[in-house]
């Protein structure tokens, strides 16, 4: 699948900081999420979207990470998969 992510002709997606997988519509301005291998039908790992947000939230006080108030205080880790990877989650 890592093959696919990287070739430009194929929709699939990969967003390293909420580990989401996701189809492009290219229709439309917007994605689809997946949760299993289009390929394999392989269950993917889950996704951590809402994790993301309880952390910062939780740990943090941030509520907006992306308000243009709270972004200048969301920690260096959270901008990548940096932050999932150092829970082991």
């Amino acid at each position: 699948m890592s093959d696919f992510i990287e070739d430009q002709s194929v929709p699939l997606k990969y967003n390293p900081k909420f580990r989401a997988y996701s189809l492009d519509l290219r229709l439309q301005p917007a994605s689809q999420g997946i949760l299993y291998c289009p390929w394999c039908g392989k269950k993917l790992p889950e996704r951590l979207g809402d994790k993301y947000f309880e952390i910062l939230k939780k740990e943090y006080n941030i509520g907006d990470p992306f308000g243009k108030e709270q972004a200048t205080l969301v920690p260096e880790e959270f901008k990548s998969d940096e932050w999932w990877k150092k829970r082991g989650l």
